[in-house]
Order: C-alpha cells, then sequence, then structure tokens
C-alpha cells in the first residue's frame, strides 16, 4: 500500500524570501519538484559568468574554482567529546521541547551530534509520545551563538486521541504477514512481538503497530519488512523493506595492506585501526567464522581462494572509513569510533551485497557462478554509506527519501574511489562497472547520464517527474546522482581519468561542475545536518544550498552551481548572471477580465531588484518596483512577452513567455491572478462574464491551479452574482501539494452574466504547521 499524505517541511530556516510558484503540469512541471518543499535561495556570487550557460551542450564548460571559507564546516569529535555534547542534549532535552513548542507528552532523545567550526551545533532527535516511539517525528536543532532554528521531518502536532489500540497484536501480525506476501517475501516469518508506535509519516500521526517481517527476498538477498498498522482501524499504513541490498562485482585492488590482530595463536581479520572493524566468512551451513591466518598473508588474488574476498572486502571498508574521517572527521560509520562487520561468502550463487542496519554489517555474495565475489570498493562504500545514512538523516527508504538514500551511497561510493585513486580501481561514475552483473558487460548505474542503466527491472531517471516518488529507490536515485554527477564534473562530453562521459541537462542548459571533493562535502553537511528522514528532492536541494552556503560562504560559485546543477535535473530554477527567476507558463486571459502576474526572481547581489517589459497586451503594465504585471487586456492576440530584470550591479536576466488574450463573450472567460490564502482562511477570486443569455449551462466547467501544502483541505466553491454557492471541491485526504484539475458543476439555476467568484476555504487540521498556499488562476468555460 502506498504511503499516505506526508507533509515535509524545513521550519525556521531565515533567508530571502523564496521563489514559488506551480500550476498546471502543462504550466510549471519543472518546478513541482521544488514547490513541494519551498525554495531557498540564498544569493551568492557565482564565478561562472554569462559564459557558462551559453547554448553549446555538447561542449562541456570549465569547472568553477570555488574554496571552502575560512572556519567553515564541521570539526572532528572524539568519541568522549560527541558522548558529552549527547549527554548534554539530554539532559536539556526537556527545556528543548519546551522552547519547541513541543506537547506535554512528548520527549526528546538525542540521536546524534555535529559541531561546527564556528561553535555552532546541530543535535539530531527521535521523539517519543507518552513513551512511545514517534516513527517520522525525527527532527535537527541548529543552535548558534544568537540563534536557534529547526529542521523537522513533519510540521504535524504528534498527538493522539488515544493510545489504547482497539487493534489486536494478533491483527497487527496478520496484516504484517499478508504485506510480506505481497512483497514477494518467502519463509515469512514474523521476528518479533508487534510493537505500539505513533506513525507520523504519512501525515496525520496515528496509534499504530510496528511489526518486522523476516525472510527471503526474490533475488536471495534476507529480508526485514517494516509493516506499519493503524491501531484503531487495522488499516496497512505503510511497508518498506529494511535490507537494503545493491549490485556489485568481485574486483581485486591489487597489493593492499589490511588491518589484522595476533591473538595468540593466528591473526584475526581484525582492523585495530578502525573500530576493531572484523571480517567474516560464512560456511555452507550459514554459520560464521572470523578469518584467521596463520602468516598474515591474506588471499592469493584469485576467487579460489576463501581469504580473497575477504581482503576486497576488508580493504573496501578500510578506505571507506578513512575516507570519511580524513574528509569529514567522522569516527566510524556511527560517528561512536565502533568498526561495522564485513561477510563474505554468502549464499550459493549470490550476485548481490546488502547493508543491514540492524547487525551494522556488509553482507556480500560470490555473484554469478560464485566465480565473481561481489567485493569491489564502490560496493563496499556503497553499503557503508548506508549506514552512514542510518546513523544520521535516516531517510526513510520509500518514495524520495528512499531514492536519496540510494543515491547517498552511489555518491559516497564514488567519493570514496576517487579518494582511494587505487590504479587497478580506475575511480569513475558508474556503479559495479567490472562484472557482467546482468550479462550485457555493462555498470549496473550511470551518474552522468542515470537512464542508460535501463534493465528488465526497471530505468533510473535523468530528471525528476511526479512519478519520481512512485518507483523503487534504485530507480528514483537517478536523479540525485545525476544532480551530484553535474556538480562535480558539470554537463556535456568530456573524458575523466580515460573514461567518457556526456551528460545532459533537462533545460538545455551546459552546467559547470565544482569538483568531486567540494560536491561530496556539501552533499555530506546536507545529509548529516540539515536532511531528515522524510525529505524528498526538493527539501534535498533546500539542504544542499544551506550547506554550500555554510562551506562556501555567500561570495562564492558553489551555491549557484548547486541550483544549476538541481535546475539541470528538473529541481528548481536556474541561476544566470546572478538573478535566478522562475519563468512563468503561458499565460490565458481574456479582453475585458483583469488580470494578474508576479514575476518572481532573486539575485546574489545585495539591493532591490528593477523590471521591465516588452510585448505585454495591451492594457497591461508592470510595475518595476515589484515585478507585478496587472490591468485588463483590451485586445485579443497572441503576445511574446519579455521581462527584463535587472540587479543592483546592472546585472540582468530576460524571462520570456506566451501570453494569448482571447477575445471578449465567447465561451471562455479566465482570471489567471494569484491569490495568496492565509493559514484558515477563506479568500475569493472573480470572474466578470459578459455577453452570455440565459443561464448557465449543466456541465459548467471550472479549471483551478491551486498551490498548498494541503491540497485535500481546500474547499472550492463557485459563487454566482446572487449569491448562489455551488460545491467545486469538498474536503478530501489528497496527498497531493498541488491542484491542477477541470471540474464540471450543474450551474444551470442561475444566470450566466454576472460576476463570478471562486471562494477557497482552507480547512487544514489544525495538527498541521504548514506554509500557506495559493490560488494561481481560474477559469470559466461555457
Amino acid at each position: 500500500m502506498a504511503d499516505r499524505a506526508l507533509f515535509s517541511r524545513h521550519i525556521s530556516i531565515p533567508g530571502p524570501r523564496p521563489l514559488r510558484g506551480g500550476a498546471a503540469p502543462r504550466r510549471r512541471a519543472a518546478l513541482t519538484a521544488v514547490l513541494a518543499a519551498g525554495a531557498l535561495l540564498l544569493p551568492v556570487t557565482t564565478t561562472a559568468g554569462p559564459s557558462a550557460f551559453a547554448a553549446d551542450t555538447d561542449r562541456a564548460p570549465r569547472q568553477i574554482e570555488v574554496a571552502p571559507r575560512s572556519g567553515a564546516g564541521n570539526v572532528e569529535l572524539s568519541v568522549p567529546q560527541r558522548k558529552k555534547l549527547l549527554e548534554a542534549a539530554s539532559d536539556q532535552s526537556t527545556a528543548t521541547a519546551r522552547h519547541l513548542k513541543l506537547g506535554d507528552r512528548e520527549k526528546l532523545v538525542p540521536k546524534d551530534v555535529v559541531k561546527d567550526a564556528d561553535g555552532t551545533v546541530h543535535t539530531r532527535y527521535e521523539r517519543t509520545y507518552a513513551g512511545l516511539p514517534v516513527l517520522g517525528g525525527d527532527l535537527v536543532v541548529h543552535e548558534g551563538r544568537a540563534s536557534r532554528t529547526v529542521t523537522k521531518a513533519t510540521p504535524a502536532r504528534i498527538t493522539v486521541d488515544t493510545v489504547e489500540p482497539a487493534v489486536a497484536t494478533s491483527a497487527a501480525r496478520k496484516e504484517a504477514l499478508a504485506a510480506g506476501e505481497e512483497e514477494g517475501v518467502a519463509k515469512r516469518a514474523v521476528s518479533r512481538a508487534p510493537r505500539q508506535v505513533v506513525w507520523a509519516g504519512s501525515g496525520e500521526p496515528v496509534l499504530a503497530w510496528e511489526t518486522f517481517v523476516t525472510g527471503v527476498q526474490e533475488d536471495g538477498t534476507p529480508s526485514r519488512l517494516q509493516v506499519v498498522t493503524d491501531a484503531t482501524t487495522g488499516e496497512r499504513l505503510h511497508s518498506s523493506e529494511q535490507i537494503h541490498a545493491g549490485e556489485g562485482q568481485s574486483q581485486y585492488s591489487g597489493p593492499v595492506r589490511i588491518g589484522s590482530v595476533h591473538n595468540g595463536t593466528a591473526y584475526e581479520l581484525t582492523d585495530p585501526a578502525r573500530g576493531n572493524h572484523r571480517t567474516y566468512s560464512f560456511a555452507p551451513d550459514n554459520t560464521q567464522t572470523l578469518l584467521t591466518d596463520a602468516d598474515d598473508h591474506w588471499g592469493d588474488g584469485t576467487a579460489a581462494h576463501e581469504q580473497t574476498a575477504a581482503v576486497d572486502a576488508a580493504y573496501g571498508a578500510q578506505k571507506t572509513w578513512d575516507f570519511y574521517q580524513h574528509r569529514f572527521g567522522r569516527n566510524g560509520i556511527a560517528n561512536d569510533g565502533v568498526g561495522a562487520r564485513s561477510r563474505v561468502h554468502y549464499g550459493s550463487g549470490y550476485a548481490n551485497a546488502f547493508w543491514d542496519d540492524l547487525c551494522f554489517c556488509m553482507t556480500y555474495g560470490d555473484g554469478l557462478g560464485d566465480a565473481r565475489p561481489v567485493t569491489s570498493m564502490d560496493i563496499a562504500a556503497h553499503e557503508m554509506s548506508h549506514g552512514v545514512t542510518y546513523a544520521t538523516a535516516n531517510l526513510h527508504y520509500s518514495g524520495e527519501s528512499g531514492g536519496l538514500n540510494e543515491a547517498t551511497s552511489d555518491i559516497m561510493a564514488a567519493a570514496v574511489e576517487f579518494y582511494a585513486d587505487n590504479p587497478l580501481d580506475t575511480p569513475d561514475y558508474t556503479m559495479a562497472e567490472l562484472i557482467d552483473l546482468r550479462g550485457t558487460g555493462r555498470p549496473i548505474r550511470y551518474m552522468d547520464q542515470p537512464s542508460k542503466d535501463a534493465s528488465a527491472k526497471g530505468t533510473s531517471q535523468d530528471y525528476w517527474t511526479p512519478e519520481t516518488r512512485k518507483l523503487d529507490p534504485h530507480f528514483s536515485s537517478g536523479v540525485g546522482n545525476h544532480f551530484f554527477y553535474l556538480l562535480a564534473e558539470g554537463s556535456g562530453r568530456k573524458t575523466i581519468n580515460g573514461i567518457a562521459y556526456d551528460s545532459p541537462t533537462h533545460d538545455g542548459n551546459p552546467v559547470a561542475g565544482i569538483g568531486i571533493e567540494n560536491a561530496a562535502a556539501i552533499w555530506y553537511r546536507a545529509l548529516t545536518v540539515y536532511m531528515t528522514s522524510r525529505t524528498d528532492y526538493a527539501g534535498a536541494r533546500v539542504a544542499t544550498l544551506r550547506a554550500a552556503n555554510d562551506l562556501f560562504g555567500m561570495d562564492n560559485g558553489a551555491y549557484t552551481a548547486v541550483g544549476n546543477a538541481w535546475a539541470a535535473v528538473n529541481v528548481g530554477p536556474s541561476y544566470v548572471n546572478n538573478i535566478a527567476a522562475v519563468v512563468p507558463p503561458a499565460q490565458e486571459s481574456a479582453v475585458g477580465q483583469p488580470t494578474e502576474l508576479r514575476i518572481d526572481a532573486v539575485s546574489t547581489r545585495p539591493g532591490a531588484l528593477r523590471y521591465a517589459a516588452t510585448g505585454l497586451p495591451a492594457g497591461l503594465g508592470i510595475d518595476t518596483a515589484t515585478g507585478v504585471i496587472s490591468g485588463t487586456p483590451t485586445t485579443a492576440g497572441d503576445f511574446t512577452t519579455v521581462v527584463t530584470v535587472t540587479n543592483s550591479a546592472s546585472e540582468s536576466r530576460d524571462v520570456t513567455f506566451a501570453w494569448s488574450v482571447l477575445a471578449s463573450g465567447g465561451n471562455f472567460f479566465t482570471n489567471p491572478a494569484r491569490v495568496d490564502i492565509p493559514n484558515w482562511v477563506t479568500v475569493e477570486s472573480p470572474i466578470v462574464v459578459t455577453g452570455r443569455t440565459g443561464n448557465a449551462p449543466g456541465d459548467l466547467k471550472v479549471t483551478v491551479d491551486l498551490v498548498h501544502d494541503f491540497i485535500g483541505g481546500q474547499v472550492i466553491n463557485l459563487v454566482a452574482e446572487d449569491g448562489t454557492v455551488i460545491l467545486v471541491k469538498d474536503f478530501v485526504w489528497d496527498e497531493g501539494r498541488e491542484l491542477h484539475h477541470t471540474f464540471t458543476v450543474d450551474a444551470s439555476a442561475v444566470p450566466a452574466n454576472g460576476t463570478w467568484k471562486l471562494r477557497v476555504i482552507d480547512n487544514t487540521p489544525g495538527i498541521f504547521t504548514v506554509d500557506p498556499g495559493y490560488l494561481d488562476g481560474w477559469s470559466l468555460t461555457f
């Protein structure tokens, strides 16, 4: 069953007014993702200049030279220092909850902490309600010298009517097993008794049962399926797989040094320099044994030798640990100095690998025919990075957050390869490139153009679409992977380490990269400081923009590079000449009908923007200070409107769009003006209908474009001139954030001519804290 509505929002983030927009997919499809969580565009100066946006997409744009600002980023915390900060957060958790105005029955439980060089502390908390875990209720408190802000996984107020379940545990168990059957889990069993929780992952918090079904997935990967069941109705609210498997290859890294210790009789494959990371081997009876050796010389470079796969796994774990520690000051996967475990030779002919949060371990199969162990460095880094994600943002493994989870592992795997720079494992932007896992002789994922990985199981996305949230995380991850490649290397054709790439962009505009080290630093900070369990791609855009600003400052090109890389994968607007602007969709107006359109733009330069326009329909004008176009069209026709936005540095950007004006009378009447909808307020927008005779038809068409965090809570009525109220849309539980629909209503009882009003009533439940929405125009067709 699909997740119900989730209203993820980043709370209390300072910055300039965000760019807003949104309308029918034919009008603003490219903006949908960014509008889902709100676009935060902090100003920063790009060094790329206009040349970075030249029209030739085959020619790769040059790299942007960026440098972190002094004192930026987080500091490395020793295990005692981290423990002390977490203990302090625990001691202050009651006061913190009170400051955040959480409910009396809520408590905060510190999970992780990051400290910046400037002293700012970012503490990640889980929540409980009446002693019950709140799933999807995590938040991060950012506390500096003079400010305290918070990033929440859900804006909903955590409360339920009762903590006494009406549904028995036996019913929850039965529903969970049924979910396992539907998901294709074999050898199903409930691993432990269902536990009572508050589920906040789908909008309104509800009392629920959380059950884990264990078994085996279709490809032989172990399964631990999380199933959440409404404890009042018995409805299945959510299910997702907890064992995150990736596909990989056997690759030998040549002669390498790996950590080991002598136990008095033999050497053990235990790495004392990396939290005592241990490497085990599965026996045919599925028992596990810590690998030992008499002379501390491990493996012979062939898959036939039991130790070779263990060497590759241990080496991959070593390089991944070193990468996180040297680049980010992270002390192990959980940042607590404790090593994970690697387990090789799993199953028979198992061509995969997986990370398990509970055992805190990576498990590797021996590949097709048990001849190619799946222990390459990128696979090791990928799996261990699932552990980093679990210990930090814990991105939920479904919907867009699941895609971000999977993308994070691919991103960090590429970064580890470039960090290790092993001559026998050329650093690249592909996954599992040296094994013919599917019989095609190709990698399983491509970051420069994710859609090249097409297989019988699906195809990764190059760009965000409204369907992204419905895909398997391995395919929705393509959006994040493509963004990262573009941010690191830029678009177009190029050769890196002897490997040819050709990365396209959604809007056809070239993108200049900032280098993989800088790109990885931005992603890591966004993951560990600003993302939460329910972050979607729009939220990831916000998080990475904030991270870029933190690390590189206001006068560096990294920030604009992030914005342009997201725009290139269809998430938010791009920067041109230090100006980002939402390009309006094609406009429709009618002669004699008042209209209004606001141009949304922001500049990286300080000071006000100025607006000018050419090609406006007769009767319309633009406010040079606000960018609002308004008036009443007097002449029908098709127009090409160009709005020029100029900043304080006299840099400018043209925004071009079509504007059609229909003749007065006829069948079509419209009011495209935006009307903001304050929380829990009723608003109206008028249309004057003339030239009609008699009453309106029984099949009057009402087209509505509306943007709101809770579309379902918007009640829409059509009000005739005589006061007759006709229901257009009632309250529903709707998971969308945009409404673009043509409704048919019976208006045959009232005259056609006169002033009609569209009335929108914001009936968002009080349990939600959401941003105000807006009506983005409407029309009548007789």
